[in-house]
């Protein structure tokens, strides 16, 4: 079990800490402006 810091508070990990991920939240049209060589790709559902 994990707790919101990111460390293991029970179970084979216990004692562990997880590695923090960086990232950004953008909104698309921000993100297009700067970034306007940018692809979007779609999965079509089955």
């Amino acid at each position: 079990v994990w707790n919101i810091l990111g460390e293991a508070i029970s179970g084979p990990m216990q004692g562990k800490k997880l590695t923090p991920v960086v990232h950004g939240n953008h909104f698309w049209f921000a993100w297009a402006a700067f970034n306007p060589e940018t692809a979007i790709f779609c999965q079509e559902r089955s």
